[in-house]
C-alpha cells in the first residue's frame, strides 16, 4: 500500500530530527523506526522511497542533507531498483534544482553501468548549470 502524504512528511520529518540527534540518546532510540522504514521503502517500494528523498529535500537542502541522502537511500534505491526508477529520477532532477544537486553526490560504487551512465547525464548538466553561474560545485566522479 502505497504511503500517504501525511506518512510522508512524518517519515521526512523524524529523518532529518535524526540526523541532528546525538547518537546516543532516548531520542535517537525513539527514532529507530525510521532507519527501518527507509530502508524497507528501498527494499520494497521505489515509488515511495524516492517520494520519500524528494519530501526530505523540500524541508531541507543543506549540504549536510544532501550528502547524507545521496550515501544512503538514493544509491541504495539506484542500485536495488535502478532500471525500474531511473525514469522518474531523471525526471525529477529536470523538474527540481536540488534534486539534480543530490545526484550530483552519488559515487559510481555497485550501480550497474546502464544507470550510472544516467545519472552521469543528470550530473554533467547540473555540472554545466553550476559552472554558468550558479555556485554550487559538484564532487567529481572520482571521488570527494
Amino acid at each position: 500500500m502505497p504511503m500517504t502524504s501525511s506518512d510522508r512528511q512524518r517519515l521526512a520529518a523524524g529523518w532529518l530530527m535524526m540526523q541532528k540527534t546525538p547518537e546516543l540518546g532516548a531520542t535517537r532510540e525513539d527514532l529507530a523506526w525510521v532507519v527501518e522504514k527507509v530502508w524497507d521503502l528501498c527494499d520494497d517500494a521505489p515509488n515511495d522511497a524516492l517520494d520519500f528523498i524528494l519530501a526530505v529535500l523540500d524541508r531541507d537542502a543543506s549540504h549536510a542533507t544532501l550528502a547524507i541522502l545521496c550515501a544512503g537511500p538514493l544509491e541504495a534505491l539506484l542500485r536495488r531498483h535502478g532500471p525500474r526508477i531511473i525514469g522518474r529520477v531523471e525526471r525529477s532532477a529536470r523538474r527540481d534544482a536540488n534534486f539534480a544537486r543530490l545526484l550530483a553526490h552519488v559515487w559510481q560504487g555497485a550501480l550497474p553501468k546502464t544507470i550510472w551512465a544516467r545519472v552521469q547525464h543528470v550530473r554533467d548538466r547540473q555540472l554545466a548549470h553550476d559552472d554558468a553561474g550558479n555556485g554550487y560545485r559538484a564532487r567529481s566522479a572520482a571521488g570527494p
